[in-house]
């Protein structure tokens, strides 16, 4: 979080005066605001909430990194545009972009920019990417509801008492299922569904549950590939599922315990596992079988392969034997006489 002054917006560039003093600016909100918006696109490197208070000078908030001087280039070029137009400004190529020659100056500059106003409370949220178009429609419809929740709550700071809460509570769900659903990978609907039924399981207010949505979505950061992280539901299920492997296991009981249902589950799996809970299962039990056949010692007359097999749910001796192969080339027996 940045709580210094940024340069100044002059007042041509506002729409309406600036109403808020500094010190009323919700700059913990707004830094939060900020992490979830890393999670719009991929290769979002840096956001920014800028908000003009009185006496002409704007109170920023940021998450992530960007060279000062691109920061500067950002705030005098498409973050004053969409401030003087009240309508977002796509930078597709930074690169290409005769307009603002200034975002183009130095070693680091970013590849792509997204500036979305805030609504009539006035400020704006900025996003640099480190890839060209990195801002398509589906980025950018989550950058609005992101942009639209943090208008909803300087106007409640600007107005204390006059702002309509289940406003909030809409904006607040509405957030956080736009970004499940570009995390998950499914449709707007869909993640709707998903949050609804996390919210069941959990036996908390829908409201409730998309506030810790957007605070799971925006907490991680990408691995050193660039991805972006696993969602906490499905590495609950993981956690979940590797403990309990010895033990007979309900896929009800695991969606329960990673806050999903059982379709929300299988989604899950299948978008960052390329797999299903059951077949994760499996390969957990495979694995601690060929750890305790690797271990056991067939001369001195203790446990068989059959024994092993079975504490880890594999009741066909013959299925075992093809699975185990496959994997590991060789049969079990050979690895218990080794």
């Amino acid at each position: 979080m940045d709580s210094t002054a940024a340069p100044p917006v002059s007042n041509h560039t506002r729409v309406g005066p600036a109403r808020l003093d500094a010190e009323h600016v919700p700059l913990s909100d707004l830094s939060r605001l900020c992490r979830h918006a890393l999670r719009v696109a991929d290769a979002v490197r840096w956001t920014q909430i800028a908000v003009p208070v009185r006496h002409g000078t704007t109170v920023t908030s940021s998450a992530g990194e960007l060279p000062v001087a691109a920061v500067e280039a950002v705030a005098r070029g498409p973050r004053a545009a969409a401030a003087r137009s009240g309508v977002p400004v796509v930078v597709d190529d930074v690169s290409s972009d005769s307009r603002w020659p200034a975002l183009r100056d130095g070693a680091v500059a970013p590849a792509s920019v997204l500036v979305v106003p805030l609504g009539p409370v006035g400020g704006t949220l900025a996003l640099a990417a480190d890839t060209p178009s990195a801002f398509g429609p589906e980025a950018r419809a989550v950058a609005g509801e992101i942009a639209r929740l943090a208008g909803r709550i300087l106007a409640a700071r600007e107005r204390p008492g006059a702002a309509d809460p289940g406003a909030r509570a809409r904006d607040v769900v509405v957030a956080a299922r736009a970004l499940l659903a570009r995390h998950e990978q499914v449709t707007p609907d869909a993640a709707l569904e998903l949050l609804l039924e996390r919210a069941q399981r959990h036996g908390e207010t829908v409201l409730a549950t998309a506030e810790q949505v957007l605070e799971e979505l925006g907490g991680l950061p990408a691995d050193a590939q660039g991805r972006p992280p696993e969602p906490a539901t499905l590495r609950r299920a993981i956690a979940h599922l590797e403990e309990h492997a010895a033990e007979d296991v309900d896929v009800a009981d695991v969606a329960a315990a990673a806050g999903l249902g059982v379709r929300g589950l299988q989604m899950a799996f299948r978008r960052w596992r390329d797999t299903t809970p059951l077949a994760y299962l499996r390969d957990v039990r495979l694995a601690r079988a060929h750890q305790e056949l690797r271990a056991a010692d067939a001369r001195t007359g203790g446990e068989t392969v059959a024994d092993i097999a079975a504490r880890w749910h594999f009741t066909h001796p013959g299925r075992f034997s093809v699975t185990y192969r496959e994997r590991y080339g060789c049969s079990p027996s050979e690895t218990l006489r080794s």
